[in-house]
């Protein structure tokens, strides 16, 4: 029987690559799942012993793999056959495979790397979260164990040109890679006919924003906490070779109520994999007054664009103001630009503005790494040090001998919690912008970090032309 397969919105349209015959990327690691399944071949069944290790299928011949498909962004759902009885078939690229056998236990593992069809079977939306241009999030409930989550809801209509698709996947792709107890958790995606359905972590606390709008400037004690925990959850996703880039009060939440103790990064839409070339679909991005001044002078730039995001949230946190406020939004943009901070508005202990300073530093050469400021003098308190078990590799002299120095003026601060929320902000949409960078005229710096696993990606013809405003799109005209 001929079987028609749906258009995917996650299918590569210049490429029909289905099953690979080459050498398996990670061969030597240990099968996740393995199993003798039923084959349907030339209207017969015949039975062969498939696997799973990680993210690919595995087809096995006397032993021996003989060739596998990339199961990420391929699609899933349930199929039965009147004597084979209940199987699964995967798709991608308008081919298919299907098997049948023991599926429940295979359907369950495969269903955090593969697309999903039967959103409506599996979820119930109950009311409307937050709203955008070409997302909505809902509140659902699951209808197997009535579990809260919420539903990130993409409009396909809306999502037409090559970048928008090139970008959800990235954004879909960094989540399941950071699977960390600080960062939103994504359980699974289904595709409809007119959706996309991310399934997120339903968090109660609001965003750190509002906590911050109805409480007083932070003591440094307070602050220290926050700051900590940011920084803790930024090191593990660099650790990734994954910048954030859109750090700010709205993208960190809180789990419960006025809970502190369980803050959580969120909203990776605007994320990608750190490229030394400065390749990225989005090169100048984020939200004007919580960004670095490279970024925002098509310089080309590393994971400490996201450190800078911190000083200016800490800046606030204690001065209750923002470093770069202006009395309009290009003047936010030109203050932004040349980095011009009145540090003496933030009332800081000599060791916390030592900290501040090195966060904010206009040099992304000098600035601290994620590293060095989790092991800066401000956080380091017996307690803290009991608590965090943070091992450094290397310490910067400098911060040493200030330490060193400063000893007698720690303030004794009570045990920072290390424990995270395993959820974090919900968006109702990643800002967006588009701008095309000038790479000659920004050298690659020499300290600029070598991701652990770094991801280039080539530009698109859609990245040099701009697109409709999202939601914090901005641009230089004074510049």
């Amino acid at each position: 029987m001929d079987v028609k397969i749906k258009d995917s919105f996650f299918d590569d349209p210049e490429s029909e690559t289905f099953w690979v015959s080459n050498s398996l990327p990670s061969y030597e690691e240990i099968l996740q799942m393995q199993d003798t399944m039923y084959i349907q071949k030339d209207q017969e069944f015949c039975k062969r012993t498939l696997g799973i290790q990680n993210h690919y299928l595995l087809y096995f011949k006397q032993q021996t793999v003989q060739k596998w498909i990339n199961l990420d962004n391929s699609t899933m759902e349930y199929v039965k056959h009147q004597s084979a009885g209940l199987g699964i078939r995967i798709s991608k690229h308008k081919q298919y495979f299907e098997f049948f056998g023991d599926v429940e236990p295979w359907y369950n593992y495969l269903r955090q790397y593969c697309i999903q069809r039967n959103f409506a079977q599996s979820y119930t939306l109950l009311k409307k979260l937050g709203q955008g241009n070409f997302a909505d999030v809902y509140k659902a409930t699951n209808k197997i164990d009535g579990e809260e989550y919420a539903i990130k809801c993409f409009r396909k209509h809306k999502l037409k040109e090559k970048v928008d698709r090139l970008s959800i996947i990235k954004e879909i792709s960094i989540m399941k890679k950071i699977q960390h107890e600080s960062v939103l958790k994504l359980y699974e995606v289904f595709e409809g006919d007119d959706c996309l359905y991310l399934v997120l972590e339903y968090l109660r606390g609001g965003e750190l924003h509002q906590y911050m709008k109805k409480s007083p400037p932070f003591s440094e004690e307070k602050c220290s906490k926050l700051i900590f925990r940011i920084l803790k959850a930024l090191y593990t996703i660099h650790e990734k070779g994954i910048l954030h880039r859109d750090l700010k009060p709205e993208n960190i939440m809180l789990r419960n109520k006025d809970d502190l103790d369980n803050i959580c990064i969120g909203d990776f839409g605007l994320a990608d994999y750190y490229s030394p070339n400065g390749q990225y679909i989005f090169t100048r991005c984020g939200t004007p007054g919580y960004v670095a001044p490279e970024l925002l002078q098509d310089k080309l730039y590393d994971f400490k664009i996201d450190i800078y995001s911190v000083g200016i949230l800490m800046y606030i946190l204690i001065a209750g103001k923002s470093p770069f406020d202006g009395k309009d939004y290009d003047d936010v943009v030109m203050r932004n630009y040349y980095a011009k901070v009145k540090f003496e508005d933030c009332k800081l202990s000599e060791i916390g503005m030592n900290l501040l300073k090195g966060l904010m530093n206009k040099n992304p050469i000098q600035r601290l790494s994620a590293e060095e400021a989790l092991n800066h003098p401000w956080f380091a308190t017996e307690n803290s040090y009991k608590t965090i078990q943070f091992k450094i590799r290397k310490q910067n002299p400098v911060l040493k001998k200030f330490a060193q120095q400063c000893e007698q003026q720690i303030k004794q601060f009570s045990a920072i919690s290390t424990q995270f929320s395993p959820k974090s902000s919900l968006s109702s949409l990643s800002p967006f912008c588009v701008t095309k960078c000038n790479l000659d005229e920004s050298p690659l710096t020499p300290n600029t970090p070598i991701a652990q696993y770094p991801i280039s990606t080539p530009r698109t013809p859609g990245m040099l032309k701009l697109k409709p405003v999202r939601r914090s799109q901005f641009t230089l005209k004074q510049l």
